[in-house]
């Protein structure tokens, strides 16, 4: 069995309970040792990484830490954001990211290995780094950073057979061969000038993630897209009064954009701003989400998910927009489809949850709206082919609050956003 020289209790808890993306690094100190190591990332609140070189690989050890993300604007220049990963034990390099704004293509570039984050002169980058499927990996692999009686190894080794087996069977499945069908909803206001950039990525994620598992589950997709020149609340009210699931049939409805509440507003949850531009007036243009949740329920669908990205605070206050990223990935394949199944075919009820409470700002940056990215990722942790837990819609949505706040709470230039919800959801 492997020996660990650092190694937390936390660490183990976190792997068991929520890790599904991984990535691979290797680099070379200025001594020229070289390493090796396999990070585990969940979302940014839980970070781990192991790491072993030739002599620990010879003496069976390795080791281990936990990270934490810290994001943040460069003082010397308002356009570069800089993403690092700090170890929780001394000794380990931290991780660091730099970009540019508007360039989120900069963050899939390998991290600076950072010893002495005052000291610019001795960072020095990775000599790879790369994300690492399940289904790529194998014992061997696995063995350089996990003991074969340790319980990660385990279910990592179960982990690979869940998934290699199951991609066969995903890639025979015929999409709209099962008996529901996923009726899609996504209003984001992608041409507005401050945001927009921020609702464009929400978007292509909604449909990505929405998309994936609607294919995989065998159900018909039908989409309803209100953006860009097809944004506005007319458009919006066509799609509510003509939408009409069957009651096996499952709804998501998910609004990225502006929005406010009114003064002495008794309903907690936001109005969305429904502007078309500039020049027509929000207080005319507007739907409560509340409003929209009751509309859907309405039509009987057995799951109705309502979701809004937006703020929750006083008309005119736009939605802040800085610099963040992340390292969530554009691809899932680390994913138990029996997890989906629980989640999409087998839930009956509705949800409705919001990223913000009154009187808050709800915070996005380049990867896309704080409280969006965090559903995505704790979805993904839930029906993680690693994941023992069964999948629940009130720990998914509790999670995400929690995984927004943090983020919001976490980054320097944000202030914390607590997002609100209510879940009336059973299994079948």
């Amino acid at each position: 069995m492997k020996k660990f020289l650092l190694l937390s209790l936390a660490l183990i808890a976190a792997f068991v309970c929520r890790a599904q993306t991984f990535y691979g690094l290797e680099f070379h100190t200025p001594d020229n040792n070289h390493f090796v190591g396999l990070l585990i990332y969940s979302d940014d609140e839980h970070i781990s990484m192991r790491l072993v070189d030739e002599e620990m690989l010879q003496k069976n050890s390795c080791y281990a830490t936990n990270y934490t993300c810290h994001i943040e604007e460069k003082e010397d220049a308002d356009d570069v954001g800089v993403m690092m990963f700090v170890p929780d034990d001394e000794g380990f390099p931290s991780l660091l990211w730099v970009w540019e704004k508007d360039d989120e293509s900069d963050i899939s570039d390998v991290p600076f290995i950072v010893y002495d984050a005052n000291d610019a002169d001795s960072w020095y980058k990775t000599d790879q780094f790369a994300e690492i499927a399940l289904s790529e990996m194998n014992p061997d692999f696995v063995s350089q950073f996990y003991g074969e009686n340790e319980p990660e190894y385990k279910m990592m080794l179960q982990g690979i057979q869940t998934v290699t087996q199951q991609n066969t069977y995903t890639s025979q499945v015929t999409p709209g061969t099962g008996s529901s069908t996923m009726h899609l909803m996504v209003v984001a206001n992608t041409d507005v000038s401050d945001i927009g950039p921020a609702c464009e990525t929400d978007l292509r994620r909604i449909r990505s993630e929405f998309g994936g598992i609607a294919k995989v589950l065998g159900m018909t997709l039908n989409e309803h897209i209100i953006a860009g020149t097809n944004y506005g609340k007319r458009t919006m009210d066509q799609v509510l009064e003509t939408l009409n699931p069957e009651d096996n049939d499952v709804v998501v409805f998910v609004y990225t954009g502006h929005g406010f509440r009114f003064k002495n507003q008794p309903d907690e949850y936001p109005c969305l701003d429904l502007s078309s531009s500039a020049y027509d007036d929000a207080e005319e243009n507007f739907m409560a989400l509340s409003d929209v949740f009751r509309t859907i329920v309405k039509k009987q669908a057995r799951l109705n998910i309502v979701l809004s990205d937006c703020c929750n605070s006083e008309i005119d206050m736009n939605q802040p927009m800085v610099l963040s990223n992340s390292l969530f990935s554009r691809s899932n394949t680390n994913f138990d489809i029996e997890k989906l199944r629980v989640l999409f075919l087998q839930s009956k009820g509705e949800v409705i949850a919001t990223a913000a409470s009154p009187g808050e700002k709800a915070w996005c940056g380049d990867n896309g709206g704080f409280f969006l990215l965090s559903f995505f990722e704790n979805l993904r942790s839930q029906i993680s082919a690693l994941n023992n837990d069964t999948p629940s819609w009130d720990t998914l949505i509790k999670n995400t609050i929690q995984s927004a706040a943090k983020k919001t709470a976490d980054n320097k230039s944000c202030k914390t956003q607590n997002g609100l919800k209510e879940v009336r959801v059973k299994g079948l």
